[in-house]
């Protein structure tokens, strides 16, 4: 492939995807993110795949719903597993707008439930991906669910967090079971005066994203091993499919 990888990826917020999430202007559906507005999560993405030795990528925006430009704001939380909503936003990516389709959401706690939403998210992603001949395309997409929440896979290398903010973070045991990540995390950044110059409301945005560049990846996968490893081998398997088709 002589270019990267065009990746249309769903998820609940600002938290992972920073200043992608506002409001989406019509013309803007279908066009690639710009680098300096993506979030910690398109970081994650990218590092993993340049790891595995993947072409790099680009993440396209959706397009906006009617309902979204009516109100000027975009569906948000985990709202975004719901089926009709994935039915539209996926459909209206054309077949040349994006080579594979990603969905990652908090299990928060209601894991059990979560994962049943997860699994019915993916297949009416499938069933509505098309190809030009307007095939669904089932081998394109993965799925992700951070337990409990994304915060729990920022918090993973804590000995990396403490050296970039400057605060001293106990070395946390059973992330995936334990309560409390989110707030660990946003303590630790109020606390912090690192990036003490840039905005309030940007700040905490920034930093997760200067995490996802330099947190330890197989950290993640060894504290987070039902949540970020399992979504890290269906995004390479994914990404696989993609590289072969165009190779």
């Amino acid at each position: 492939m002589n270019r990267p990888i065009r990746i249309g990826l769903i998820a609940e917020g600002q938290t992972e995807l920073r200043a992608s999430i506002p409001y989406i202007k019509p013309e803007d559906g279908g066009k690639v993110i710009e680098r300096n507005n993506e979030g910690a999560l398109h970081i994650l993405i990218r590092r993993e795949l340049k790891t595995a030795g993947l072409p790099d990528c680009n993440f396209v925006q959706r397009h906006p719903l009617i309902s979204e430009s009516k109100c000027f704001k975009r569906t948000v939380g985990h709202s975004v597993l719901n089926p009709k909503y994935l039915a539209k936003v996926v459909i209206s990516w054309k077949p040349e707008e994006v080579d594979m389709i990603l969905i990652v959401v908090d299990a928060d706690d209601n894991l059990s439930q979560r994962q049943r939403d997860l699994e019915r998210a993916l297949n009416k992603i499938r069933d509505n991906h098309l190809d030009v001949n307007e095939q669904p395309i089932n081998d394109r997409s993965a799925g992700g669910l951070a337990i409990r929440n994304f915060e729990t896979w920022l918090l993973a290398d804590t000995q990396t967090i403490s050296k970039i903010l400057g605060v001293e973070l106990e070395q946390l045991k059973n992330l995936e079971a334990l309560d409390g990540t989110k707030d660990i995390l946003e303590t630790a950044i109020t606390e912090s005066t690192y990036l003490s110059k840039e905005s309030s409301n940007q700040r905490p945005l920034q930093i997760r994203w200067d995490l996802a560049s330099q947190i330890d990846l197989g950290i993640i996968k060894t504290c987070c091993p039902n949540g970020y490893a399992t979504f890290t081998k269906h995004l390479i398997a994914a990404t696989k499919v993609v590289t072969e088709l165009n190779s």
